[in-house]
């Protein structure tokens, strides 16, 4: 065991007494789930293009995507829009196999929508695994997490960063601020 691991695992034990507002302020969170094999697939599938890096996505082209953070799907169903995308909308389909082998909204087949209404594939086809993996990850880093993103979130996709570091200085600012 790593003197790095012993201490997230001090760190993690300290937060849990103290409540989950601690292990989320503190950015142990971010750190933990930095080796979460569903990050790099977060980045490479181009979830990051529509939902950001903070998971609260941002308008674009396609419409305002789903906040990660706010998110009201469980496992399974976050899986399913992964892996099949949303029809009606701009979440393409990741699945290698949707829709033709991998049974996606209850065995509906992409004829069965209309053609404005058929998700589109994504650029980066996804195996099973890979789907599995960051749906995981949307669960395990955003869903039920403020509105705020910190500096670990940042470092957690740009490492130690001039962005990140600008982030955590606004933050400081605001903080600074909300007395006065």
């Amino acid at each position: 065991m790593t003197i790095h691991s012993i201490q997230v695992r001090h760190a993690l034990r300290a937060a849990a007494a103290a409540g989950f507002a601690l292990l989320l302020s503190t950015g142990v969170m971010a750190q933990v789930t930095a080796s979460h094999p569903g990050v790099t697939v977060y980045k490479n599938a181009g979830c990051i293009t529509c939902h950001k890096w903070h998971g609260m996505g941002g308008s674009g082209y396609g419409g305002t995507p789903v906040n990660f953070r706010e998110i009201w799907l469980d496992r399974d169903q976050i899986v399913e829009v992964v892996a099949c995308g949303r029809p009606g909308t701009a979440m393409p389909y990741h699945h290698r196999s949707a829709y033709e082998g991998y049974d996606c909204y209850e065995g509906t087949l992409l004829d069965d929508f209309l053609p404005e209404d058929q998700p589109g594939r994504a650029r980066m086809v996804l195996g099973t695994r890979q789907v599995r993996q960051v749906s995981q990850f949307i669960l395990d880093h955003f869903k039920d997490r403020p509105n705020e993103p910190v500096k670990a979130d940042c470092e957690l996709f740009f490492g130690q960063s001039r962005m990140c570091r600008n982030l955590e200085r606004a933050m400081e600012a605001a903080a600074g601020g909300e007395g006065h």
